[in-house]
């Protein structure tokens, strides 16, 4: 495989290995989660399926970094890739770290629905979606996930200032 200067190329070893890390820590942070009164399973249940599927991702991505390596195909450079030197492009690489950084920061204070509304709908429409779809699959997908992770997985969500509400 030619390394061309105009892609963000790392070695599938090294990405395999933050995962598995990733992954172990999850497990380990979630051990100490409480389990639910009366059911099998509890808070900590999600959060450690995920953390074995990212050491599962990690191990397959050491795996084919090693069968690359065999083949002498393997990738050992860092470089850039062409979206993220378009100003465009790295903007909208900062918006989605953003609406992430938002949830974190400010879920508590101002809830999860009323975020979730505003930030998806920003990002569809710097992703240059039509307003009304724009607003009808940022509804969507902030109803999909309340509903997902209030009533399916009984894990409580930031209400903020819907507090009294909802």
């Amino acid at each position: 495989r030619e390394l061309r200067e105009d892609h963000m190329q790392i070695a599938d070893s090294v990405l395999g290995a933050i995962f598995a890390i990733l992954g172990a820590y999850m497990i380990y942070a979630a051990s100490g989660f409480p389990s639910f009164p009366g059911q099998p399973y509890g808070a900590s249940l999600l959060p450690t399926l995920l953390g074995v599927a990212f050491i599962v991702c990690g191990l397959l991505l050491g795996w084919r970094d090693l069968r690359a390596r065999q083949l002498g195909n393997a990738i050992t450079v860092f470089a850039i890739q062409p979206a993220l030197k378009d100003p465009r492009g790295a903007i909208s690489g900062l918006l989605v770290v953003a609406v992430v950084l938002m949830q974190i920061l400010f879920g508590d204070a101002i809830g999860f629905i009323q975020i979730s509304l505003v930030m998806l709908t920003v990002i569809f429409l710097w992703f240059r979606v039509r307003i009304l779809n724009a607003l009808f699959f940022a509804a969507l997908g902030t109803g999909v996930c309340w509903w997902l992770f209030s009533f399916v997985l009984k894990v409580p969500l930031p209400r903020g200032i819907l507090d009294g509400v909802l």
